[in-house]
């Protein structure tokens, strides 16, 4: 009875921990056990955001009012957890909440201005997604051009034994991961 027992808990223990040896770093991520934030302490958090890069195969970027080829005024839709997004907005069309908590808001498709970004290239986002929920959900866009592309984030949060956050973001373009935070598109 004891050596069934005992196998049984060995079986257990073995299954549970499967995800910490898995090659998949979200699902590395999802099997950390998550703990009590810090007493005492409020908390806020970024949202988390789909960042692209579109360019041409001549490296023209689409989303530059000067050139003249660029897809700001033309369909790009997308669909994420069901809801369908269309158009692109630029930050000044924007709602901003009246609210001293910063919400997360799922905006759709909208654009900065080159004041708003740390490249030379305009950044198309698509977001807001609560940083403090988990997400493992899809982004389906079609193009302007006729292509379609999938982009799937991967997010989660917990909270770490000395009561501060920890987060995993990650992205795969068409089943592919992505490196880094912002995705790379040439059409």
């Amino acid at each position: 009875m004891k050596k069934v027992l005992l196998s049984a808990l060995l079986l257990m223990a073995l299954t549970s921990c499967g995800k910490l040896f898995s090659d998949d770093p979200f699902e590395q991520f999802l099997a950390k056990p998550s703990y009590s934030p810090k007493s005492g302490w409020i908390w806020d958090f970024s949202p988390t955001v789909f960042q692209m890069m579109l360019s041409d195969s001549e490296g023209n970027d689409l989303l530059d009012p000067d050139f003249e080829g660029n897809w700001l005024d033309r369909p790009v839709v997308g669909t994420f957890e069901g809801k369908t997004y269309e158009g692109i907005a630029t930050k000044a069309a924007l709602p901003e909440p009246q609210t001293k908590m910063y919400l997360a808001i799922i905006k759709g498709f909208y654009i900065y201005s080159l004041d708003y970004t740390y490249t030379d290239q305009y950044i198309l986002n698509f977001g807001e997604l609560d940083s403090a929920d988990k997400w493992d959900s899809d982004l389906v866009i079609d193009w302007p051009d006729g292509t379609r592309d999938v982009i799937r984030v991967q997010h989660a949060f917990r909270w770490m034994l000395n009561g501060y956050p920890e987060f995993y973001t990650g992205f795969k373009l068409n089943g592919e991961p992505v490196e880094g935070n912002i995705i790379y598109l040439q059409k």
